[in-house]
C-alpha cells in the first residue's frame, strides 16, 4: 500500500519492473537480441565515423539483458540519437523545419544519428554540442543565418572540450585538460581575417590548434595551485561563474551591467582597451558596483485623481485643490534613474554594445575575494544572481532577490544581495532534523535545492527538491503560481521512497540531475534497478514551469505547476505507441497489467549507464533557453 508522499514497489524482481520506455515496444521483440552485445553493428555518424557496441562482461551483460526488448528490435538495434523541443524561430530544436515555428513533441536531429556526445546546450538562438572526440559542432540562425544552412557545423576544433556553456553572443568550452576558450556564437564573428581585424593588431586572433575560428583562452588573475585546474562553468545573462577542482570561485563579466545587483561577487574586474583604433591591447582596469540605490525603498504612487474622497486618507483634506497635483507627479518616473553613474568605455552607445559582444571584453577570470579560503563544491547562476553549495552542505546566495530567489525569506526581501549570505534551508524543517543540500541548480530567476534531510527522531531519510523565487509560470512545482521568498518543496518528487529487494529495506528515490532553463526545469530521478534479471526500469523524467514555446515537449502549450511526465521517445524503426501489441506471454501480462503507483506505465525513462565502444554513456536530457533535448552523454570523455 502507498504512503502519502512515498512511492513503494514491493513486488519481486521479475514482476516488479516495467521494461524500459524510453520507446515503444515493438511485435518483433520476442525474437530480438540485446543491441549492446551485437559488436558486428555499426552505428556511423554525421562525421563518417564507425561506432560499433562492444562486448560487455558478464555482470554488464546481465544489467543490459534487461533492454533487449528495448534497444534490440528485430536485431537491427536502436542507435543513439538527439531529441529536441521546443522553440524554433531560430532553427534550433528542428533546422531541417525552418517554417515551423515551435514544436510541440521530441523530434529527432538526424544530424546527430548513431553519435555519441560529450555535451550538449540550447540557447535562444543557436545550438552547441560536443562530439565524441571533442569538438564543437554548432547549428541555428544565430550562429549562422544562411538559409541554405541546416545541419551543424564544426567550429571549435583540436581542443579536447569536454563542456560548454552557452550565452547570448559568445560561446564558452572548458577542456579535458582545464582551460577555457571563448569563442564568438556567430559564424561571422568566428571566422579569422574578418574586416577591421588585420592581422598585428590586439585584433589578431589568438593562434591556438584551430586556425579557422576566431578564439580567446581566459587566465585567472590568481594562479592556480599546481593540478588545479577549471572543472565548470556557469552563465546568467551577464556574468559567468568557473569553478576550480581546489574548490576555488572566479567570476566574469559578460557586459557592463554585470554587477548591477551584486551578482558577478567582485567590484574590480579587467577590461581589454577595446577602442577601434587601439594597435595594441592594454588591460583596462574598472569597478563595477552594484546599483547604489537599488535597495532604496520606492516612493508610493500617487493616489488616483478620480478616487471618491471617502475613500482617502483622513490626513488628506476632501477638497478639490490638491486633486490636480497628482496629475504632474505621474508623468515623473516612480524610481529615479540614474544613468550618469554607469560605467562607459564608449561615448556611442551602439559602439559599447559591439565592444561588449566580443570575445575579448573580458578574459581574465577575477576570483571572488569573499569566498578565499571557502571550499565551494558546486556553483550555479541564474538570470542575475549566484549560488554556491559548500562541501558542508550549506547554501550561499547573492545578486537580484526581487523574486525572492535567493531562498532568504519574507523578512529579508530586499531587492539585491550583494555579499554572499547563507540561505537558511533548516528554516524549512523541524528542529529534529538533520538536512545536507546535495545539488543546486539556477535558471532564470528561480532557485533550485537537493536536499537530504534525516530526521533524528526515527531515523529515516528522505530527499526533497525544494524552490524559490519567481512562480509566475509555475517554476515552483507546489501547485501555486505565486512567488516563494523561502524555499518550498516540489510536489509529486520530494519525499519518494521505494522498496529495495538489494538492501531489504525503504530506501529513499535519490534526484540524478535537475537541468534549469530560462523559465522550465527538467528532473531526472535516480530510480534505475539493478536486480540479477537485468536493469528493467530506467530514470523517470519530469517537467514542470514554462511552456511558451512547448519547451515541456507534453504536446500542450499550458505551463505546468505541478511536475508532470513526458512520454516515451520516437526512436526510428519502432513501433509507434499506438500499435504496440498486446504482452505476448504472461510475465509480460503481468507486468503490464498494472503496477500498485501513481506513475503511468508509457512515460519517458532514460537509460542508465552503458557501455559504448568503450565509453560508459547514459542517456541525458538538457533544458535550454526556450527548448530541451535528449542525447547520449559520455561519462568518461
Amino acid at each position: 500500500m502507498l504512503r502519502p508522499g512515498a512511492l513503494q514497489t514491493t513486488r519481486r524482481a521479475t514482476q516488479l519492473q516495467r521494461p524500459l520506455s524510453t520507446a515503444a515496444r515493438s511485435p518483433a521483440s520476442s525474437s530480438s537480441r540485446p543491441l549492446i552485445l551485437l559488436a558486428s553493428v555499426t552505428l556511423v555518424g554525421a562525421a563518417g565515423a564507425g561506432l560499433a557496441w562492444a562486448p560487455l562482461s558478464a555482470e554488464q551483460s546481465h544489467q543490459a539483458a534487461g533492454y533487449e526488448k528495448q534497444v534490440g528490435k528485430g536485431g537491427a538495434g536502436m542507435q543513439p540519437s538527439v531529441f529536441a523541443w521546443g522553440r524554433n524561430s531560430h532553427n534550433v530544436a528542428a533546422p531541417g523545419s525552418p517554417d515551423t515555428e515551435m514544436i510541440k513533441r521530441p523530434r529527432i536531429l538526424k544530424a546527430f544519428d548513431g553519435q555519441i556526445l560529450r555535451d550538449l546546450v540550447l540557447a535562444e538562438t543557436y545550438g552547441a554540442a560536443v562530439d565524441e572526440n571533442g569538438d564543437v559542432l554548432q547549428w541555428g540562425l544565430g550562429f549562422d543565418p544562411s538559409p541554405a544552412s541546416s545541419s551543424p557545423r564544426k567550429t571549435l576544433q583540436h581542443h579536447n572540450i569536454v563542456k560548454l556553456t552557452a550565452t547570448a553572443h559568445k560561446l564558452f568550452a572548458v577542456s579535458k585538460s582545464g582551460e577555457v576558450f571563448v569563442i564568438p556564437a556567430a559564424l561571422e564573428k568566428q571566422q579569422v581575417g574578418a574586416e577591421g581585424r588585420k592581422e598585428g593588431s590586439w585584433w589578431a586572433v589568438w593562434k591556438g590548434k584551430d586556425a579557422g575560428t576566431d578564439v580567446e583562452r581566459l587566465k585567472t588573475d590568481t594562479p592556480l595551485a599546481r593540478g588545479e585546474k577549471i572543472s565548470s562553468l556557469s552563465a546568467g545573462t551577464s556574468h559567468l561563474l568557473a569553478l576550480t577542482t581546489k574548490g576555488r570561485s572566479f567570476a566574469l563579466p559578460l557586459s557592463l551591467s554585470a554587477n548591477t545587483h551584486g551578482q558577478l561577487g567582485a567590484r574590480h574586474v579587467q577590461l581589454l582597451s577595446l577602442h577601434p583604433t587601439a594597435l595594441s591591447s592594454g588591460a583596462l582596469s574598472v569597478t563595477l558596483a552594484p546599483a547604489p540605490t537599488i535597495n532604496d525603498p520606492a516612493p508610493l504612487p500617487p493616489p488616483p485623481a478620480n478616487l471618491d474622497p471617502l475613500l482617502r486618507s483622513s490626513r488628506t483634506p476632501p477638497s478639490p485643490e490638491p486633486l490636480g497635483m497628482p496629475n504632474r507627479a505621474i508623468s515623473a518616473p516612480i524610481i529615479p534613474v540614474d544613468n550618469d553613474n554607469r560605467v562607459r568605455i564608449h561615448d556611442d552607445d551602439e559602439v559599447q554594445s559591439t565592444l561588449e559582444k566580443d570575445i575579448r571584453f573580458a578574459t581574465t577570470l577575477h576570483e571572488i575575494p569573499s569566498l578565499r579560503g571557502v571550499r565551494i563544491a558546486e556553483l550555479a547562476a541564474g538570470k542575475r544572481h549566484s549560488l554556491a553549495r559548500l562541501h558542508d552542505g550549506k547554501v550561499l546566495g547573492w545578486g537580484a532577490n526581487g523574486y525572492g530567489q535567493l531562498g532568504l525569506g519574507a523578512a529579508l526581501a530586499y531587492p539585491s544581495i550583494p555579499v554572499p549570505t547563507e540561505i537558511p534551508l533548516t528554516r524549512c524543517y523541524p528542529k529534529a532534523t538533520r538536512i545536507e543540500c546535495t545539488r543546486i541548480a539556477a535558471g532564470g530567476n528561480l532557485s533550485y535545492f537537493v536536499v537530504d534531510r534525516t530526521d533524528l527522531n526515527n531515523g529515516r531519510e528522505t530527499i526533497d527538491l525544494l524552490a524559490s523565487g519567481n512562480g509566475q509560470f509555475g517554476g515552483i512545482g507546489n501547485g501555486t503560481w505565486a512567488h516563494a521568498p523561502s524555499p518550498m518543496r516540489v510536489k509529486t518528487i520530494s519525499g519518494l521512497s521505494e522498496f529495495s529487494e538489494k538492501d531489504g529495506k525503504v530506501m529513499p528515490i535519490a534526484i540524478r540531475e535537475v537541468s534549469a532553463g530560462n523559465a522550465h526545469l527538467a528532473i531526472v530521478l535516480d530510480n534505475a534497478v539493478e536486480q540479477p534479471g537485468g536493469i528493467k526500469f530506467g530514470r523517470d523524467v519530469f517537467v514542470l514551469g514554462h511552456n511558451m514555446y512547448h519547451q515541456l515537449g507534453t504536446g500542450k502549450r499550458t505551463n505546468l505547476a505541478i511536475p508532470q511526465h513526458l512520454g516515451p521517445l520516437p526512436y526510428p524503426g519502432l513501433a509507434p505507441l499506438k500499435a504496440v501489441a498486446a504482452p505476448a506471454t504472461a510475465e509480460e501480462a503481468l507486468t503490464e497489467s498494472g503496477t500498485p503507483s501513481p506513475m503511468p506505465h508509457s512515460r519517458l525513462q532514460l537509460a542508465p549507464e552503458l557501455v559504448v565502444n568503450g565509453k560508459r554513456v547514459e542517456e541525458a536530457i538538457v533544458a535550454g533557453d526556450g527548448g530541451s533535448a535528449v542525447y547520449w552523454r559520455i561519462l568518461n570523455p
